[in-house]
């Protein structure tokens, strides 16, 4: 049975709570949910698109830190505060995913972190 290793990840700020941003299992990889946040200063990117590309760009740090890359990323989970603005995000998002995307939910939510209109997380295999 694998051992579950919670990996660092050196140029990402440290989590605002009790969590790990990536946990390794066995050859796959699980992601905390990802905001547009810059993670050298922690500015938030403003506008759907701008979040949806800094977090994913947040993602693809992670990743590769991890051994991995977005070509690897199996499943994704979006989740946004204005439904509305769902056509905004997947341009956004498709510019990351040229071909064969990650299966994915996207699921409309109140509330995230001050600011945040878009926070996302993955599962990605290992090479």
């Amino acid at each position: 049975m694998p051992k579950k290793q919670c990996i660092p990840v050196p140029n990402a700020p440290k989590p605002g709570g009790p969590f790990s941003h990536v946990v390794r299992y066995g050859d796959l990889l699980f992601l905390a949910g990802q905001t547009g946040r810059n993670p050298a200063d922690r500015a938030l990117a403003q506008g759907m698109a701008a979040q949806t590309r800094r977090t994913l760009e947040n993602i693809k740090l992670l990743l590769e830190a991890a051994g991995s890359s977005l070509d690897n990323v199996l499943s994704a989970t979006v989740y946004i505060t204005d439904m509305s603005k769902k056509t905004e995000m997947n341009e956004a998002y498709k510019e990351f995913f040229l071909s064969e995307p990650p299966v994915r939910a996207t699921i409309g939510v109140k509330d995230l972190d001050t600011g945040v209109e878009v926070e996302i997380s993955v599962i990605a295999g290992v090479n």
